[in-house]
């Protein structure tokens, strides 16, 4: 039987491993090194890695952010905004292979709490290409306004961008 896949803090080591699974499972919305290098930076409690003994199968990346307002894809954040008022899910891929048995609802619950434990309220993330109705069964529903719409452009003309309550859970 092979090892069951485990979750484990993202290190400045993964990012490659990060960048390839990425580009394998994202196409035109995968970014590069220098993104998820920034990322772990500035939110090493946010961002995991999927390993399957010493491969790398998944990740799993999150900061803080505002709210209705996600970053534009593939562009450096520089910091994280000292009002952020929201946690935002920034990506996620798994292969194939390593999928089911929730791996991927058992590392954004992870997530969450962090995100709950350091009082926010509120997750957001940018769904594309119909992974809407995935986040949807995890508790996000769709908040895109119209203002919005025009700053998703760049996510494809199918991006969702979705809310979910952290209180109460």
């Amino acid at each position: 039987m092979p090892d069951q896949p485990l979750w484990r803090p993202a290190l400045l080591a993964d990012v490659a491993d990060i960048a390839r699974l990425s580009k394998a499972h994202l196409g035109p919305y995968a970014e590069g090194d220098p993104i998820f290098a920034e990322r772990i930076r500035l939110a090493p409690e946010g961002c995991f890695v999927l390993t399957r003994g010493p491969a790398i199968v998944g990740y799993f990346c999150s900061h803080p952010w505002m709210r209705q307002k996600p970053p534009a894809l593939h562009e450096m954040l520089g910091e994280i905004p000292a009002v952020s008022d929201c946690w935002y899910v920034h990506d996620v891929a798994v292969d194939p292979d390593a999928r089911g048995g929730g791996v991927v609802a058992n590392i954004c619950a992870r997530a969450l709490d962090v995100a709950r434990s350091k009082g926010f309220r509120t997750a957001m993330l940018v769904a594309v290409s119909g992974a809407d109705r995935y986040w949807e069964k995890l508790g996000f529903v769709d908040a895109t306004t119209e203002a919005l719409r025009l700053k998703l452009k760049d996510y494809g003309d199918d991006a969702v961008y979705m809310e979910r309550a952290l209180s109460g859970d």
